[in-house]
């Protein structure tokens, strides 16, 4: 997306028949790019380490929902948790855990050496994702954040996906992380990363730009109240965004194992 559609177009793509995304949740707006790019919608996934294979998708033969992760794999029972009782919530829409029932093949066993940890794992027979997210009534879930991602803006969640995704409708915004940052009245609010496309310079006014896009597109509450222009941001080898790194840094926190860092 950030190279354009000239770097798909230099290519004969035709033999592609199915487009999957693992890793990082897909925003609204790669599905639409993707439909430009390729004639097909790429089809998010959701699976972690410890469910060993994918346990939430948008499997081939089911329309797509743009932002959506799909539905729960055949075979596999999924529900959005109360975050106190965890007990599945009843009405669509509403942010809980992402509860997985125990009982698959490729279901973790162990953490080694961790068997406290691997206990905490689980709760009210449920096996906890620590990813908080929605269902909706035609039974697709939704990504909202990390359960430790999420950020409380005077008494009111954010999640840092639905900003992200926000952002990057955005034409200068290419990548983007949303995290909480310290704030003496509101406890936590949203700050930004951003790394722009060719073509486009920060500037104040691009941030303050940026900025009332987001509000316009969610709420006064999830505009970010700082804008920060990175080249690059922190990923992992796999692709993966490491939030808590840059969550770390404005908080003033040890920034913990970074081995698996991509180096620029």
């Amino acid at each position: 997306m950030k190279e354009g559609l000239g770097a798909v177009r230099r290519h004969d793509l035709s033999a592609l028949r199915h487009l999957a995304s693992v890793g990082e949740p897909l925003n609204p707006e790669a599905v639409h790019w993707s439909r430009e790019a390729f004639g097909l919608p790429f089809h998010d996934t959701f699976w972690q380490t410890e469910t060993g294979c994918i346990v939430i998708s948008n499997y081939p033969g089911m329309p797509v929902k743009a932002g959506s992760m799909g539905k729960p794999f055949p075979g596999i029972t999924a529900a959005i948790l109360d975050m106190k009782t965890f007990e599945p919530v009843p009405e669509a829409g509403r942010v809980g855990i992402i509860g997985l029932a125990p009982g698959w093949p490729s279901m973790i066993r162990e953490y080694r050496n961790n068997p406290e940890g691997y206990a905490r794992k689980f709760a009210n027979g449920w096996y906890l994702t620590g990813d908080r997210g929605t269902v909706d009534a035609d039974g697709y879930f939704w990504f909202v954040g990390r359960d430790d991602d999420v950020i409380n803006t005077g008494g009111h969640l954010v999640g840092p996906f639905e900003v992200e995704s926000a952002l990057l409708e955005h034409p200068a915004v290419a990548e983007s992380a949303a995290v909480a940052k310290p704030d003496p009245v509101n406890m936590e609010v949203v700050k930004a990363f951003v790394t722009l496309k060719p073509g486009f310079a920060a500037s104040p006014d691009l941030e303050l730009e940026i900025m009332n896009f987001v509000r316009k597109r969610l709420s006064p509450i999830a505009m970010p109240q700082e804008i920060a222009f990175v080249p690059s941001l922190p990923r992992t080898r796999s692709g993966k965004i490491v939030r808590r790194v840059l969550r770390a840094q404005e908080f003033g926190e040890p920034l913990g194992d970074v081995s698996t860092l991509m180096e620029d």
